[in-house]
């Protein structure tokens, strides 16, 4: 069976880089978890370096994969710059790769780029890089930048579960391509999903979805207070695995750690302009 190792960039204390309300290791982390959660329905064995936010050395991760014997070695990164009009996507592969590695390039590249481009980002093409995670891993590899987290655009792209499931879904295309996955039968088929917009409430999508609000709470055991959601957040309308409703919790995690980082930095402003006027 095909095994890939999926890396979410940076954890713990290690941040990476962060800009308009996101931290790179957080954003690297709901990527990489969205794209297990899709890759869990298919016949592959994943092994991911990180589940939480903790920390993984980089050497920790390159030495389990090898161990492992993975065909695939990915991870996923997002850029920073301090030109904040830098951005779109782009992956990297080792400056002297193997054909597989190339292969891999080939197939993945294109279709994470042609996400960032439909919503107005753009590809910055296909890069060799001597980062450790390329050039030390026996396997495959690849690793990914997720757009600029200091562009404003790039970032509120990032901001959307939307945006995250198509990207999550072209990735998964690619790699099935890649390794010709099959998916499990049909008992293990992924839960219906909904992701919550403004405006709604859990009444409104039991409604729209022809359910009753009873139904619908007993689904979504992650939603501890009925009347409390979040724009982003995962509403199961079919049965749910552990591992869905795991995602479920740490999507919903993310979202209100954005909230709290922008709530931080609107505060942070407010402070330095009543600064400004007393020191005056």
């Amino acid at each position: 069976m095909v095994k890939l190792y999926l890396r979410a960039g940076h954890g713990g204390r290690y941040v990476g880089t962060a800009g308009n309300g996101l931290i790179e290791k957080q954003e690297t982390l709901r990527h990489v978890l969205a794209l297990a959660e899709q890759l869990s329905h298919y016949d592959v064995e994943l092994k991911l370096a990180r589940t939480t936010d903790v920390t993984v050395e980089l050497a920790d991760s390159i030495r389990e994969a090898n161990n492992w014997g993975a065909n695939l070695y990915y991870s996923s990164h997002i850029n920073g710059f301090n030109d904040s009009s830098a951005y779109g996507y782009d992956s990297h592969i080792y400056t002297s790769p193997d054909a597989e590695s190339i292969r891999v390039q080939n197939i993945l590249h294109p279709k994470q780029a042609a996400v960032w481009v439909k919503h107005g980002s753009r590809d910055r093409g296909k890069k060799r890089s001597n980062f450790a995670e390329l050039r030390e891993t026996k396997m495959a590899s690849i690793l990914i930048e997720n757009g600029f987290i200091t562009n404003y655009n790039d970032a509120q792209l990032l901001k959307k579960a939307s945006f995250i499931q198509e990207l999550t879904a072209a990735t998964v295309e690619g790699l099935v391509e890649l390794y010709g996955l099959k998916k499990k039968e049909a008992s293990e088929v992924p839960a219906k999903m909904y992701i919550v917009q403004p405006g709604d409430n859990l009444y409104r999508i039991a409604r729209k979805h022809n359910m009753t609000l009873s139904d619908l709470t007993n689904l979504n055991p992650h939603i501890t207070d009925p009347s409390y959601i979040e724009v982003g957040d995962i509403i199961f309308l079919t049965p749910p695995s552990a591992f869905e409703v795991d995602y479920a919790v740490m999507n919903r995690q993310l979202i209100l750690c954005q909230k709290k980082i922008e709530e931080y930095e609107v505060l942070g402003k407010e402070i330095n302009l009543l600064s400004q006027r007393f020191l005056s």
